[in-house]
């Protein structure tokens, strides 16, 4: 298939996870249409992941694959809480481990070459996933839950709204990439990052007081 068709299909894909992103968040968190826009959502994730892998280099697909973890993972989470772990979730947690120490291990190649930007962008993404990720292994494969549950039944609904807003964040990061916004790459990658989790921190509390009312 032409190049040039791919990267038409690529932006339109990109805007499409941007304003299911949106929507979600905006959207009451309930419903068919709640579902509807996160199948949406989730599945143009998945074909931008592809097409970017066609499109661009290994470590922009491994950034990719750093928010196809946290939507995909996101979506099933609520399933998780009342089913057995299937061999499926499984992989899904092994190949997101895999993933993160790929970018730790090319942010210190990349830092030991002499490059600057790629180096944190890489540590910083990389540490993040490798956080998420050994917490999934340990509590959904090892049964040895990192962290404990502090409210109970409701405690999926902060994962699935966590992780879900940052594989919306990251899909702004590749917008603001690609559009060389701040005109700085690590800026590109790290601000839309830096202001999200604080957004994500603050959304959280938000929610975590009202329970305790």
């Amino acid at each position: 298939m032409n190049r040039e068709i791919i990267l038409n299909i690529h932006s339109i894909l990109g805007v499409v996870v941007f304003l299911t992103g949106l929507l979600q968040i905006l959207l009451k968190k309930e419903g068919s249409r709640h579902r509807i826009t996160g199948l949406i959502y989730l599945t143009s994730w998945l074909f931008l992941l592809l097409t970017g892998a066609y499109l661009t280099g290994l470590m922009i697909t491994i950034v990719g694959i750093f928010g196809f973890y946290f939507a995909l993972t996101g979506s099933r989470i609520g399933r998780l809480k009342n089913n057995e772990i299937t061999l499926f979730e499984k992989s899904i947690f092994v190949v997101g481990g895999l993933s993160a120490l790929t970018m730790i291990f090319y942010s210190v190649s990349l830092y030991l070459k002499g490059q600057q930007s790629w180096p944190i962008i890489l540590a910083v993404f990389g540490g993040l996933f490798l956080w998420t990720t050994s917490g999934d292994i340990f509590k959904y494969i090892l049964k040895k839950p990192l962290k404990k549950q502090i409210y109970g039944k409701s405690d999926w609904i902060f994962e699935h709204f966590t992780r879900m807003s940052i594989s919306f964040i990251a899909a702004v990061t590749a917008f603001t990439s690609i559009q060389n916004l701040f005109q700085n790459n690590t800026l590109n990658f790290l601000l839309p990052t830096a202001i999200g989790i604080i957004l994500i921190r603050l959304t959280t509390i938000s929610y975590k007081k009202k329970l305790l009312k």
